[in-house]
């Protein structure tokens, strides 16, 4: 029998373990399907389940492949959007660039609650 691939990459189980410690007595899901289209890579939840935030992991691509970069840029815009309209923060953090417990607890409070035309908080690019 084939070994079964992890349901966390390593860069998602690093910051999943960050998440749980950065915010004690909240619960943090990870690949949340808001719809049928958009599906966050984590969402931090007060206890009584309801979203303070979306944190997006941008995990590295083929930075030779244009047309692939455009797209997640396209598709990352999209989804931004959404969860913004959505009522819900947004935080985009590159695989490379992990924040700590302290920083994560820092991009969460700073982000206010916008409208969506607002930019979202990265991390890193």
């Amino acid at each position: 029998m084939p070994a079964t691939k992890p349901l966390l990459s390593r860069p998602e189980q690093l910051l999943y373990a960050r998440l749980v410690r950065a915010f004690p007595g909240h619960v943090i899901l990870v690949h949340v399907a808001l719809s049928r289209l958009l599906v966050a890579n984590f969402v931090v939840c007060r206890p009584d389940f309801t979203a303070v935030a979306a944190v997006e992991l941008d995990e590295p691509f083929d930075k030779s492949i244009d047309a692939q970069r455009c797209a997640t840029r396209h598709k990352h815009r999209r989804k931004d959007l959404q969860l913004q309209a959505a009522g819900v923060k947004v935080i985009r953090i590159a695989a490379h660039d992990l924040p700590d417990e302290r920083a994560l607890k820092s991009l969460v409070a700073a982000l206010p609650l916008s409208p969506p035309s607002a930019q979202v908080m990265r991390r890193a690019s």
